[in-house]
């Protein structure tokens, strides 16, 4: 029996497989080491010097400064003698001044009382003397039938803003004897003196109504005086309309409710009816048709206190 060997031809076959995993160089340098095996890890070069030198410094020119990006807001103007060419300045703003803190109230319902010294003058009416072809009158002082004397006053009112006031009052003032002599009205007895009431309207204004200011008043109404004699008789003198008053002060508030007030008033007025009344109560006008009215006049200086009642304050950050 013939035997066929087999592994010549395995080793035939197995040939091409090795030249293909590891073909062979070409052209090997000599004295080069030999390539690794196939699926070795490639080590670290072994030939580098240990002292190798730096690598070589370059030069970098600085980069040029770049240009400020323009603002879109307005830039404010140089201040007066700032150099030229300056930029923007900056301009300090102070801050808000604080809110002002009111004592008197901004409205209320206004109450109050003044007592004083009531001093009258001028003329209470005119008698007529016949002089050959002329009339000519004589005034009768209000001093001949009435002396000064203590008054007191009411007023009731409204404050419709924290400087100004209306306001409605009634004067009462009561007077003392006059001189007249002789009296035209000596069968009656001894004067005794008299009174005299004054109602009206006004308006008053301060120029501080927080703490202490100047004082004015104008106040417009009727007039009534009544002069008395012992037996109960009396001159009356009515129809006193558009009596008027000027008042000048002080306005001195004491808390956020009650201001004091000293005044001095100047008044002007005249009395358009003028009569008498007996003890019997019989009245008579005492001017005749020679006769005719004339004026008169008072001065009066009182103190006042003032209540601000329901009173009424603004908001924070409101107005005045």
């Amino acid at each position: 029996m013939t035997r066929i060997r087999l592994w010549p031809i395995a080793a035939l076959l197995a040939a091409p497989s090795a030249l293909a995993q590891n073909p062979p160089s070409e052209n090997p340098s000599p004295g080069a080491a030999p390539p690794p095996p196939v699926g070795a890890t490639p080590s670290a070069p072994t030939n580098t010097p240990p002292d190798a030198p730096p690598p070589p410094e370059y030069y970098v020119e600085p980069a040029e400064p770049r240009a400020p990006r323009a603002s879109s807001a307005a830039a404010e103007p140089p201040l007066p003698g700032a150099p030229p060419g300056a930029g923007p300045q900056l301009i300090w703003e102070p801050p808000p001044p604080p809110e002002p803190r009111h004592v008197a109230p901004r409205t209320s319902f206004w109450l109050g009382a003044r007592v004083g010294w009531f001093v009258p003058f001028g003329n209470l009416f005119a008698l007529g003397e016949t002089q050959g072809n002329f009339i000519v009158q004589r005034g009768v002082a209000w001093s001949d039938y009435a002396s000064s004397g203590p008054m007191f006053e009411i007023d009731i009112g409204a404050r419709i803003s924290r400087h100004y006031n209306v306001f409605g009052l009634w004067e009462r003032a009561e007077l003392g004897a006059g001189d007249a002599s002789p009296d035209l009205f000596a069968d009656h007895g001894e004067q005794e003196g008299g009174d005299t009431d004054f109602w009206g309207a006004g308006v008053r204004a301060s120029s501080d109504a927080d703490d202490v200011g100047f004082l004015s008043e104008i106040a417009v109404g009727y007039r009534r005086a009544r002069m008395k004699w012992e037996d109960g008789s009396e001159l009356q003198l009515t129809n006193g309309v558009f009596e008027a008053r000027i008042g000048l002060g002080a306005d001195i508030r004491i808390n956020e409710s009650f201001a004091l007030s000293p005044m001095g008033t100047f008044g002007v007025g005249l009395f358009g009816r003028v009569r008498f009344v007996d003890e019997n109560g019989v009245s008579s006008n005492v001017l005749l048709p020679i006769d005719d009215h004339d004026g008169h006049g008072w001065f009066s200086l009182h103190v006042g206190g003032h209540f601000d009642l329901a009173r009424r304050h603004e908001r924070r950050g409101r107005g005045r």
